[in-house]
C-alpha cells in the first residue's frame, strides 16, 4: 500500500475545515482569528489555508509568521548593501508586508505570489505589527512612502492569528473589529501527562509534523465552487440582521463577515440562492445565536420549521462531532520504539469542533489603554532619548542614541558624488548631518502609581471614592502601577505585605488586589519598605526609569507586625509598638527619595487617631481625610 494510501484524507464535514475552505473561496473571509489555540495547531492550519489557495489561486503560498519584535524596517522593508555587486552598492530589501524589490515593475506587483501571515499570539503583537494590520486588512489597495519608496500594490494576503477567549480585552477592539472569520480552534489535550512530557521530548516528531494532503474530491469542490455565484434572497438578507441587531457595540463587518460565509457556503454545496438555511449554517459554523427578542419576531412572521443552529444540514454535507468522535484516540505505541528513525505520518488538525461565541470581547474585561494604537503623549521628553525597545530609526533631531548602521547606510548612498575628483589614497567616508539616524523606541510609563492600601482599616470609611481620582490618574497618564496589599485575607503568609506590579490600571488583577477582604495581622512597616525598594528601583535604575512616581497609602497607621518578624515570618514576643517605629523608620526614608508625591487618604480611626498624621508627616505627604460611612450616609 502506497504512503498517500495510509494517510486518511481531509474532509469538508470539520467545521474548521469547512470554515477555511470558505476563506479560500471568499477574499473577504481571509482574516482569521482562532479562539484558544496552540501555536503548532495554528502553524498546521495555516499550512492546510495554503493548500486550499494553491488550489484556488493557481499560485504558490508563502508563510510569514509576525511575533513581537517586528519594526517598522522589517514590515515595509529598508535600504541594504547590495552584497557583491560592484555596480550597484546598496539594495531595496521588502518587508514581510510589503514584498516589493525595485525590479519588479508596477504592472506585475497585483500578481505577486500569495502570502499567509501567522500571528500565533494577537496580545503579545508588535505596536508596529498591529497597526500594520489595522492598516492592510481589507484594504483594497496599499500605499507606501518609505526611504524614496513610493509604491501601490494590491495586497494580496491572509491573515490567520491566535487568541486566548480570556485575554481578549487585551487586544485593540479595532484590531479585532478586521478579523472577518471567528473560528474556536481548541485542541484535545491528553489525558496523560507524562504521554504528553514524552512526546515533547522526542527529537524525532521536532520540526516534522505536517497536515494531511487535500482529497480529491476537496480539490474539484473547491474548483467547482468557483463557478458557481448563488443569488442572496431578501429573507436571507433579513435573516443575517437578526444576528447582529442585539449586538451592543454595533460593527457593520460582522453582518458583511456572516453573509459572505453564508454565501462561500452556498457556493460549496452548488446551490443557486442563498437562503435563510444558509445563513443559519453558517452562523452555526462560528458560534452566532438568535437573540430573544429576534427568536420571537422570527417565530410570528414565519410558520415553516427552521433547522436548529446547532446542527448543520445535511444539504452542506457538514455534521457536527458527537461525543463519541470528541472521545481521546486509543493509546498509541511507546514513543522511543527503536534506535533508528523513521518516518512519521501527516497530523491531523485536532480542533474542538463545538463552536463558542465568536465575539467574546463584547463581555471581556477591558485589559487595553484608550488609544491602545497609538504612541502616548510623552511629559518628559527631554529624558526619554534612549529608553524603551528599538522599534524603528527616524531622521535624528541631536546627536544622541544614533543608529549607526543606519547611518551608514545613508552615508553610503551619497559617497559616489562626495568622492568626486578625490585619489583612492584620499578617499575617506563622508558625513552629512542629513545622514544621521536616530532609533525610534517604543514608549514605557513615564509615571507610577505606587499604592499602599491597609485592608484592615477600610471597614467603616468610604475610601473608593477618595481613591478613584488617582486611578483616574494612572489610567490617563499611562502610568505603571505597583499595588502593596496590607493585611489581606488571601495573604500566603498573613505577617508579610505582597505587591502586584502591572503596565496599567487595566490589569485584573489590580481591581482584585483593590477589593480583597480584611485579614488579621497589619504588616505595614513590610509594605511600605516593599514600596522603598520598588521606588528605587524604578527611578534610579536603567534606562527605563521611571520619571514620576504618586505615592498613596491608605492606612491608620496601625502596624502590629514589626519588620523583622515580617522578614523572618515569625514573632519573637514581646512587640509592643515596634511595628509602629518600624513602620515610621521606613517612612523616613521614603521621604528622602526624589522624584516622589506621597498622599496619605486618612480614615479617621476612632482609636490612635494621631497615628495616621504622624505617619504623614514623617512621610512628607498630604492628608486628605476620607469620610466615614456614618457621615455619608447623614449627609
Amino acid at each position: 500500500m502506497s504512503d498517500s494510501a495510509k494517510l486518511s484524507q481531509l474532509s469538508l464535514n470539520d467545521l474548521v475545515m469547512r470554515s477555511l475552505a470558505c476563506a479560500a473561496i471568499s477574499p473577504g473571509l481571509r482574516s482569521i482569528l482562532m479562539f484558544d489555540t496552540t501555536p503548532n495547531a495554528l502553524r498546521l492550519a495555516a499550512q492546510t489555508t495554503a493548500q486550499m489557495l494553491e488550489v484556488v489561486t493557481g499560485h504558490g503560498v508563502t508563510l510569514v509568521t509576525l511575533g513581537t519584535y517586528e519594526a517598522e524596517d522589517d514590515l515595509w522593508g529598508s535600504w541594504g548593501l547590495a552584497g557583491d555587486n560592484e555596480q550597484q552598492l546598496l539594495q531595496w530589501k521588502p518587508g514581510l508586508l510589503s514584498q516589493h524589490s525595485c525590479d519588479i515593475p508596477y504592472e506585475s506587483i497585483n500578481k505577486f505570489q500569495q502570502r499567509i501571515v501567522v500571528i500565533p499570539d494577537l496580545t503579545k503583537l508588535s505596536l508596529a505589527a498591529a497597526r500594520a494590520c489595522v492598516v492592510l486588512m481589507g484594504s483594497d489597495v496599499a500605499h507606501l512612502e518609505r526611504h524614496g519608496q513610493q509604491v501601490h500594490w494590491q495586497p494580496n494576503i491572509c491573515w490567520m492569528a491566535g487568541c486566548a477567549s480570556g485575554e481578549v480585552g487585551m487586544v485593540s477592539p479595532h484590531l479585532l473589529d478586521r478579523f472577518a472569520l471567528r473560528l474556536s480552534g481548541q485542541v484535545a489535550k491528553t489525558v496523560d501527562r507524562a504521554e504528553s512530557i514524552l512526546e515533547l521530548l522526542d527529537e524525532r516528531r521536532l520540526g516534522k509534523e505536517k497536515p494531511k494532503p487535500l482529497s480529491t474530491e476537496i480539490r474539484e469542490q473547491l474548483l467547482k465552487a468557483l463557478q458557481v455565484h448563488p443569488k442572496m434572497t431578501a429573507k436571507a438578507l433579513a435573516r443575517i440582521f437578526d444576528y447582529t441587531l442585539e449586538v451592543e457595540v454595533y460593527s457593520p463587518r460582522r453582518e458583511i463577515a456572516l453573509a459572505r460565509l453564508s454565501l462561500a457556503n452556498a457556493r460549496l454545496v452548488g446551490a443557486k440562492q442563498m437562503t435563510t438555511e444558509q445563513v443559519d449554517t453558517a452562523a452555526g459554523m462560528i458560534g452566532l445565536t438568535i437573540g430573544i427578542k429576534q427568536k420571537a419576531k422570527r417565530s410570528t412572521q414565519s410558520s415553516e420549521p427552521q433547522p436548529e443552529l446547532t446542527k448543520l444540514t445535511e444539504s452542506t454535507s457538514v455534521s457536527t462531532p458527537s461525543s463519541e468522535q470528541l472521545e481521546l484516540s486509543p493509546e498509541q505505541e511507546p514513543v522511543y520504539e527503536s534506535d533508528e528513525p523513521e518516518e512519521l505520518p501527516a497530523t491531523p488538525l485536532t480542533f474542538n469542533a463545538i463552536p463558542v461565541n465568536p465575539y467574546p470581547e463584547d463581555e471581556a474585561p477591558i485589559e487595553r489603554e484608550a488609544a491602545s494604537l497609538r504612541l502616548p503623549p510623552r511629559r518628559f521628553r527631554a529624558s526619554a532619548a534612549a529608553r524603551g525597545v528599538i522599534i524603528g530609526v527616524e531622521k535624528a533631531t541631536n546627536m544622541r542614541d544614533l543608529a549607526l548602521v543606519r547611518t551608514l547606510l545613508e552615508a553610503a548612498k551619497f559617497q559616489p558624488i562626495r568622492q568626486q575628483g578625490k585619489t583612492h589614497s584620499q578617499r575617506r567616508l563622508v558625513l552629512s548631518l542629513t545622514d544621521l539616524h536616530s532609533y525610534r523606541r517604543a514608549p514605557v510609563a513615564e509615571q507610577m502609581l505606587m499604592l499602599v492600601l491597609d485592608h484592615t482599616c477600610l471597614l467603616d470609611c468610604n475610601w473608593q471614592e477618595e481613591l478613584l481620582p488617582y486611578l483616574n490618574w494612572a489610567y490617563v497618564e499611562r502610568a505603571s502601577v505597583c499595588l502593596i496589599q496590607v493585611g489581606a485575607a488571601q495573604a500566603s503568609h498573613e505577617l508579610r505585605a505582597y505587591q502586584v506590579m502591572a503596565q496599567n490600571i487595566l490589569v485584573p488583577s489590580i481591581s482584585a488586589g483593590i477589593e480583597a477582604e480584611s485579614g488579621k495581622a497589619t504588616p505595614l512597616a513590610h509594605g511600605l519598605d516593599l514600596a522603598l525598594q520598588t521606588l528605587r528601583h524604578a527611578l534610579q535604575h536603567g534606562r527605563s526609569r521611571v520619571q514620576r512616581a504618586v505615592l498613596v497609602v491608605i492606612s491608620d497607621g496601625r502596624g502590629n507586625v514589626p519588620l523583622e518578624a515580617s522578614r523572618f515570618g515569625r514573632i519573637t514576643p514581646p512587640v509592643g509598638c515596634k511595628g509602629v517605629d518600624d513602620a515610621l523608620q521606613v517612612a523616613e526614608r521614603i521621604r528622602g527619595l526624589d522624584g516622589v508625591k506621597a498622599v496619605l487618604l486618612n480614615p479617621q480611626p476612632k482609636q490612635y487617631a494621631d497615628l495616621p498624621l504622624e505617619l504623614a508627616k514623617t512621610l512628607g505627604a498630604t492628608v486628605v481625610a476620607i469620610g466615614r460611612l456614618e457621615q455619608v450616609e447623614v449627609e
